[in-house]
């Protein structure tokens, strides 16, 4: 098992080869919250374009975005490591003794306090990339349009983000047994998802 934040002192040689290892994790909740890096680092970058005496209306807006941006891939990059974290704690659960009635009364327990832990991080995966796509799409009718590109694929990184986060959020919550939970864990990621792809659509628009 990898220790806490290992992942992002990896090489990305050797994070892709650990990620393609016959191992629980990194998984792909590891790669929503990467793919919500990516997206936010790219808008940043197109922020840092649009500056100098052409871009001096919207600077201020740039600066912004560039100080949203990176307050946001600092979590988004810690919840990298936060994912594989968690659900390192299911697989031990998963891996409890069950001889006895005890035994058994408390791996149930542990699964679903781990369960309810690994469905926490993609939650706020999904949030960092929300966040992540309402800035850029603020963001995009003002940016150089000569990184137009970069904002839009920044943006369809931060989609998937939200979309890899939502699967994760679904099969941990298919494990639990308190539904109501479950259920409202679903119909928020379901809602987000919605939003993600307005907020894409719109993006897209602006950037022409």
């Amino acid at each position: 098992m990898l220790p806490p934040m290992a992942l992002l002192d990896l090489s990305l040689r050797n994070f892709l080869a650990t990620l393609a290892a016959k191992t629980p994790t990194p998984g792909g909740g590891s790669v929503a919250a990467l793919n919500a890096a990516l997206g936010l680092g790219l808008v940043a970058m197109a922020a840092q374009f649009t500056s100098g005496a052409k871009y001096a209306a919207v600077e201020t807006d740039a600066a912004n975005t560039i100080g949203g941006c990176d307050l946001l891939r600092a979590r988004a990059t810690a919840l990298v490591d936060a994912d594989s974290a968690a659900y390192d704690l299911v697989t031990a659960a998963y891996g409890l003794p069950k001889g006895t009635d005890a035994e058994k009364a408390a791996r149930a327990d542990a699964i679903q306090r781990a369960l309810e832990g690994a469905m926490d991080v993609p939650q706020k995966t999904i949030d960092v990339a929300i966040a992540g796509l309402e800035l850029a799409a603020s963001f995009a009718p003002k940016s150089n349009k000569n990184l137009a590109s970069d904002v839009f694929v920044g943006a369809t990184c931060l989609l998937a983000a939200v979309e890899g986060a939502r699967a994760n959020v679904k099969i941990n919550a298919a494990g639990l047994t308190d539904s109501a939970k479950a259920q409202s864990a679903l119909a928020a990621a379901d809602a987000a998802l919605a939003k993600a792809d307005r907020l894409l659509s719109q993006i897209r628009n602006a950037i022409g």
